[in-house]
């Protein structure tokens, strides 16, 4: 058995074919576990949930305090897996004709083996968003696909002051003696023309570590081979909120490792670490850069199911948006689940402050998206409804000037 055992390894290692055969049958019963009723039934399985709040829909509890705007949602809505605009009153205004389950069948491992994760929507109606690990799409107001690429994007994108796209991408497997001697995958990040969808640029950010001399932030917790940064995110500072941070310069980048716990900020210009942070998140995402120097992030803090016995909050006591003073390195809990609101998400989520400090957040596993003030009131509320039982996942909700309802006015030829 010992000799057998010490066999495996070294096949493992050298990834020799046995090793190869039995990787892919491991992967497929994970799949097969996490996915079984959405190969065998018509229903999208893997995007519900149960509806714990017994209501859908748009539910604006305090007009008054609500940011003017419109809502761009993306998620499941019915079996299609889309884009929705809603207005401030609740209304829908307009629903893209595109369905992201059928836009690439011939990569689908089964009929619903496709994520919205990472959106923007532009003034013109059109939307890009990324195709989960496979690439990006850009979708026209009337659902035309303007173009799709195959880069393996991931996670958000973020544009920068030149109008170009930012996102991470998978890459091809490292070998790195001074990060580990196995093979291992680490994400990139990537810039795209948001024209043609041409990648333009990759920053290697294995490289970036090294130069930077900062290797022991990716070894600091246990090492995940097959996903070691888990990254999730890479927002660029626009040169008009760039003064609030001297320490930083227009065009770097702000990074999340969901499976490090940490925050980086990348310099453009040298491709090296400048500043990195660790502690007050656990399974992070959507680090923001705000416009009075601070940092706010949507620290997802896993911690279980939530289950009736941990009021729904897993025991960590539910999510919360964390702001990070880079200049100082304190922090201090923005927004944190209370009696009043129940807010856990262990995977996923996103977050916007507003104009008026408000902060709309997704809660995407639940379905729900809402907008809470500062002293904590929700005024704002969208609940994705499947049916009775169920909701939908909401994978984004970004708000935007009313101004961007205005192309759907504009009627679609049929």
């Amino acid at each position: 058995m010992l000799l057998l055992f010490a066999v495996g390894l070294v096949a493992g290692y050298f990834q020799w074919v046995p090793a190869k055969v039995v990787g892919f049958t491991v992967e497929v019963a994970r799949d097969l576990k996490r996915n079984a009723g959405a190969y065998f039934s018509d229903v999208p399985v893997q995007h519900l949930r149960p509806n714990r709040f017994g209501k859908g829909g748009v539910e604006v509890v305090d007009p008054a305090r609500v940011q003017p705007s419109v809502t761009f949602v993306t998620g499941l809505f019915g079996q299609k897996l889309g884009a929705r605009l809603y207005g401030a009153d609740g209304e829908l205004i307009h629903e893209w004709p595109v369905n992201f389950f059928t836009i690439a069948l011939d990569e689908l491992a089964y009929p619903f083996d496709a994520l919205i994760h990472g959106d923007i929507m532009f003034e013109n109606g059109d939307f890009v968003a990324n195709f989960e690990g496979r690439g990006i799409v850009r979708v026209s107001a009337c659902g035309d696909i303007l173009w799709q690429n195959r880069d393996k994007s991931h996670h958000s994108i973020d544009v920068d002051d030149n109008g170009d796209l930012w996102t991470p991408v998978y890459v091809d497997t490292y070998r790195n003696e001074q990060i580990t001697s196995a093979p291992f995958w680490f994400d990139a990040i990537a810039r795209f023309d948001p024209a043609t969808g041409k990648k333009m640029e990759v920053i290697d950010l294995v490289q970036a570590v090294v130069k930077s001399d900062k290797m022991g932030l990716v070894l600091a917790n246990t090492l995940k081979p097959r996903d070691m940064m888990h990254l999730n995110d890479a927002e660029v500072l626009k040169a008009e909120t760039a003064a609030a941070f001297p320490m930083f310069a227009a065009g770097d980048i702000v990074l999340s490792s969901r499976n490090y716990n940490q925050i980086w900020v990348l310099d453009r210009k040298t491709e090296t670490i400048k500043w990195s942070m660790m502690g007050p998140v656990i399974g992070q995402h959507d680090p923001d850069f705000q416009p009075d120097g601070t940092i706010t992030i949507f620290d997802n803090r896993p911690g279980g199911r939530g289950t009736v016995a941990n009021g729904l909050k897993g025991y960590r006591g539910g999510s919360r948006i964390v702001t990070v003073d880079p200049a100082n390195g304190r922090h201090y809990v923005r927004y944190a689940s209370d009696d009043r609101n129940v807010f856990y998400t262990p995977y996923r989520g996103k977050h916007q402050v507003l104009e008026n400090g408000n902060i709309l957040i997704t809660e995407t596993d639940a379905g729900w998206a809402f907008e809470v003030t500062e002293d904590g009131e929700v005024v704002w509320s969208f609940i994705n409804k499947w049916d009775e039982s169920r909701v939908a996942w909401v994978m984004k909700a970004t708000k935007y000037p009313a101004s961007y309802a205005d192309f759907a006015k504009t009627a679609c030829p049929e």
